[in-house]
């Protein structure tokens, strides 16, 4: 009986619902952004360590411009 009673009070108000539902969505999607960021991050640093460690100044100067545009990007969106 009361799950009954639950389930008519949420139908009368189906706007708490929806804004909850924007709430999980924005916070799901800024969590799937943070783990691509760091997961893009994380290759990014390793390529440049193995640039550094290969003295190839050409690629660690590239990746290094990735990285920065990466974290721009990151800290904007």
């Amino acid at each position: 009986m009361e799950n009954n009673n639950y389930f008519a009070e949420m139908m009368k108000s189906p706007m708490p619902r929806e804004k909850e539902k924007t709430v999980m969505s924005e916070f799901i999607d800024n969590f799937l952004k943070d783990i691509l960021y760091k997961k893009e991050k994380a290759l990014l640093m390793d390529k440049i360590d193995h640039s550094l460690d290969n003295d190839d100044r050409s690629t660690f100067m590239t990746l290094s411009g990735e990285l920065k545009q990466l974290e721009k990007g990151y800290h904007t969106s």
